[in-house]
This record gives C-alpha cells, structure tokens and sequence, in this order.
C-alpha cells in the first residue's frame, strides 16, 4: 500500500539559503581548527579541543536569531 503523501525532505534541506548556512558554518568551522591547530603547535595558546565546535554553534545561532526576527517583522 502506498502512502498517500510523500514528504521530499531532501527538496526542503537543499535550498540555497540552507546552503548558504552550512558553508558558512563549515567555513567558521575550518577557520576555528585551523587557529586552534596553528596556535598549539606554536604554543601561542593552549587549546582545548572539547570547545573548538563553539563558533560554529555561535554563528548558527546568529543566524537563526537573524532570520526569525527578519520573518517575525517582515511586512506583507
């Protein structure tokens, strides 16, 4: 028996503002290991590992923020 509607989650991940989110977030992302990493080996900063993952979640809540404020006060 086929259901009678078919939900296409890939359609609705694969926007271009989604896309726009992820590169940004793996872009943070890079830059942060890439800091983190450059500064351990010159000993510059102690790192710990565990919080590196922060400014990704940082700028995926900035945009999050930023985008149900532009939705909240969008005007029609």
């Amino acid at each position: 028996m086929k259901p009678r509607y078919r939900i296409n989650f890939v359609s609705k991940i694969n926007t271009t503002k989604n896309k726009i989110i992820m590169k940004t977030m793996l872009l943070c992302l890079l830059l942060s290991m890439s800091f983190a990493f450059i500064s351990e080996k010159t000993g510059w900063i102690e790192v710990d590992w565990k919080i590196i993952f922060i400014p990704a979640l940082l700028v995926l809540q900035i945009i999050i923020i930023s985008t149900a404020l532009k939705n909240r006060y969008k005007k029609e």
